[in-house]
């Protein structure tokens, strides 16, 4: 970290980056993209909005990043967490809930972009719809590994069961914004155990 002339904290490349996406994401979660400016998060981050453009040539890239990179850290914690554990669908999905509990500002962040990516205009639209597909066919392959182990019956149609799930993982986290005192993950795991017991 330096000084430039201008008395601006110079951070190297990668800690500017992080910083600029840790108040985009704040900013996001509160206004939506609409509205949100580029001038407002480089005015709370420090930077000049040329400054903050060098990193992310428009707010299109600065939102899709930011889901990017929430996306790929969940993606290698739970790895990290079940490397080498053959984890169930409800293990697999509640340690999802769970971390989701430790990051309520990210879980806003997508909460309010999903609803808002459903205008085909905006930035995200086409990354929540992949990631809708990508979500909702790992839980699959889940469900018909548990299927043939005994974990979850035979009878559960896993494409119908996956999106079931998804569902209710999605309305919980939307319960839980409105009131932290909902116990999302116990309802989430409650429903999961039912499942298996059909």
């Amino acid at each position: 970290m330096t000084r430039a002339e201008s008395g601006r904290v110079r951070f190297p490349a990668a800690e500017r980056r992080e910083q600029i996406l840790a108040v985009a994401a704040d900013a996001f979660a509160v206004a939506g993209f609409h509205g949100t400016s580029i001038a407002e998060v480089a005015a709370k981050v420090g930077v000049s909005q040329p400054g903050l453009l060098h990193h992310f040539p428009s707010k299109d890239a600065l939102i899709l990043a930011l889901l990017q990179q929430r996306d790929l850290q969940d993606e290698q914690a739970l790895a990290a967490e079940f490397a080498g554990v053959d984890a169930s669908t409800r293990e697999w999905l509640v340690a999802h809930c769970r971390r989701n509990e430790t990051q309520p500002g990210l879980v806003r962040l997508f909460t309010v972009q999903s609803a808002e990516s459903l205008d085909p205009a905006h930035p995200a639209h086409e990354f929540f719809r992949e990631r809708n597909r990508r979500v909702r066919g790992h839980i699959v392959r889940l469900i018909e590994r548990d299927q043939e182990t005994g974990r979850l019956p035979a009878s559960l149609d896993p494409a119908d069961t996956a999106a079931e799930l998804v569902s209710l993982m999605n309305g919980l986290q939307l319960q839980w914004l409105r009131d932290p005192s909902v116990d999302m993950c116990g309802i989430f795991e409650t429903s999961m155990r039912r499942l298996e017991k059909r």
